[in-house]
Order: C-alpha cells, then sequence, then structure tokens
C-alpha cells in the first residue's frame, strides 16, 4: 500500500507502519522495515542493518558515538480519553522505559508528558478560576492557587493528574529517565487526564519544543537538548486543524536540530475510524481524514504510524530500535 511516496510494511503487530526513506536529495528513496512482533529481530532486504526487535550492545563503551547518540528526547502528546489514558497510564508507563534501557543501555532519556489540546485545562476551568478562585464540577474543587502560570500554556508538560493529584512537583514539569520513580510518575500522569476526547496534538507538540518554551525562562525549559535525538509521539483521535502543511510542521519539528530532519523520528498513533456513526471503543474521534499526520510523519527520513486500536508500546519501539541501529552502525542507512 503507497503512502505518499512511500511504502507501508505491516508484519505481526498490526498497528504498526513504518515509512523510511532519507533527506539528502530533492527525490527521497525509500526503504521498508517489517515488524514480526516486540522482542523479535527482522531485517529487510532494502535496509541492511535496520532491525525492530533490540538492538544489543549498542552502549557508549561498543562505538564511536555519531552527532546526537547518547541522548533522547521524547515529548508524549497525547489527545485524551478512556482508552488513551489507560494505555498510556498501565502499558506504556511502565513498558517503554524499561525497553528503551534495553535498547539503549546508558543513554540519558528525558520524557515530557503534554495533554493533546490547547488550553491546556477545560476554558470553564480556567472561567471558574478567573471568576470565583477555584475550578468545579464536573472535577471536585480544586484551588486555583496551586496552579502556576504554566499550568495554562499549550504545550508546558504535565504536572498534575485532573487536577487532583500533583504527580512532578516542580518546578522541572518533565520526566529523567534516570529517576527512581521515571515509570511511576509516568503512570501518575496519565492514569487521569484533561479534556477528555480532544483533538488537537499537533498545536501542542510544535508548542512544547518551541523555543518560547525550551528557552531557560521556558515552561518546559531543560528539556530539549541540542545533542539528543528528538522522538514526537503524536495521539490523535482527529486530525491537524492548525495552520500550515505538513511540510511547515516538518520544518517547525527539524528547527529544534538545526534543521536536521534526520535527528528526528516521529511516531504518530492515529484513530483508525472508518465508520464515524457506530466506532467502537477504541475509535472516538473522526480519524486522519486530511491525510495531515500521515504526511507529516513522511517528511522526515524515517518515522513510524501507529494504530490507536493496538498496543501503543511497539510502534514507539519500531522509532527506538531506528536510532539505536543508527548509532551502533555511525550513520543512517541508505
Amino acid at each position: 500500500m503507497a503512502c505518499g511516496g512511500f511504502e507501508q510494511s505491516t508484519g505481526g503487530d498490526e498497528g504498526i507502519t513504518s515509512v523510511s526513506g532519507t533527506a539528502t536529495s530533492d527525490e527521497a528513496s525509500t526503504s521498508t522495515t517489517s515488524t514480526t512482533g516486540v522482542g523479535a529481530e527482522s531485517t529487510s532486504d532494502d535496509s541492511p542493518g535496520m532491525t525492530t526487535g533490540p538492538v544489543k550492545d549498542v552502549g557508549a563503551d561498543d562505538w564511536d558515538l555519531p552527532a546526537y547518540c547518547g541522548a533522547l528526547d521524547i515529548v508524549l502528546v497525547v489527545e485524551q480519553s478512556g482508552s488513551t489514558r489507560t494505555e498510556m497510564a498501565y502499558h506504556v508507563a511502565y513498558e517503554l522505559p524499561a525497553a528503551i534501557e534495553e535498547r539503549l543501555p546508558g543513554w540519558s532519556v528525558h520524557y515530557l508528558h503534554v495533554p493533546g489540546t490547547s488550553p491546556a485545562y477545560e476554558p470553564d476551568c480556567e472561567q471558574g478560576c478567573l471568576q470565583d478562585g477555584f475550578c468545579g464540577a464536573p472535577s471536585p474543587e480544586f484551588p486555583c492557587e496551586l496552579l502556576g502560570p504554566c499550568d495554562w500554556v499549550t504545550g508546558a508538560g504535565m504536572m498534575w493528574r485532573s487536577l487532583v493529584e500533583k504527580c512532578i512537583e516542580g518546578p522541572r514539569r518533565w520526566v529523567d529517565a534516570g529517576e527512581e520513580d521515571a515509570s511511576a510518575i509516568m503512570h501518575c500522569i496519565w492514569k487521569g487526564g484533561t479534556n477528555s476526547g480532544s483533538w488537537g496534538a499537533l498545536q501542542p507538540a510544535l508548542a512544547s519544543v518551541s523555543p518560547e518554551l525550551t528557552g531557560p525562562d521556558g515552561c518546559n525549559a531543560g528539556f530539549l537538548r541540542e545533542d539528543a535525538w528528538l522522538l514526537p509521539v503524536l495521539l490523535s483521535h482527529g486530525w491537524p486543524t492548525i495552520d500550515g502543511t505538513p511540510a511547515s510542521w516538518a520544518e517547525e519539528l527539524a528547527e529544534t536540530k538545526g534543521g536536521d530532519l534526520n535527528a528526528v523520528v516521529p511516531v504518530a498513533i492515529l484513530d483508525p475510524q472508518t465508520n464515524p456513526s457506530n466506532p467502537p471503543g477504541c475509535q472516538e474521534g473522526g480519524g486522519d481524514k486530511t491525510n495531515g499526520y500521515h504526511e507529516l510523519v513522511e517528511q522526515f527520513p524515517f518515522g513510524v504510524i501507529g494504530d490507536l486500536c493496538q498496543p501503543y508500546t511497539p510502534p514507539m519501539l519500531e522509532a527506538i530500535d531506528h536510532i539505536a541501529e543508527v548509532c551502533k552502525a555511525g550513520e543512517v542507512p541508505d
């Protein structure tokens, strides 16, 4: 099945589609990876050295680190709903950090958790804070003085679970994988949520890594590093509705790496909506009907498309395995 000039290949994990190519010429060449399940290794003829299972012995002692290798910045932008919260809190939170450590042992990994909506909290909550000094129904009354300015900023890292429990004490709004309780913090953040079902993962994603939010005085200060890979993970029930084009959105993400598309590996996990009038439980939106997310991923030399109705961890690990293989080989595969 062709997707914007890139060939898609699916294997044992039906929800994963790898999109790969190169950005070294005006006309991108393509390659494919196949997935045979978490923990299995599979290498295609077109992409020697790329695997979708654990890549062993990729620690810093085993090879001369190319640019960006040794550090990874992960942005998880989730349009929250009942199904996404459950998968993020009870699977991704505990599976992803351990799997990354296995594939990238000794790496420094940052996690930024961003609600897929704008503004960060319900508009009626903001209005309640302005008028009454607390945010009321449908949530328990919440004293607004506990919130800081960044809690209202689109793209700022999450610290609260549904304004009920503070998961990150701050002032830092992101998680270092080296923290002893990193998985527990991720579980805390995603077991609740704000703005259930809201569409808008792309705008918060772009804002989260913008100079305004990642600068020394920004809400996400300290998260984004010049010498780290960037792995933006977008979980969306719908389609992008912001101004711009897939090419301009990709350019914004690449600007975090001085314009280097190779250093950004996007993952889009999307609603496979086919029947808006009678959706099953995991299909809570309209799907990527404009192909905006698909086309965004295709702007990059390597990216992954996942399915909201399938486990979320495997498509993320597909991207991690690509990074591990590039760093092990010392160059981007042709």
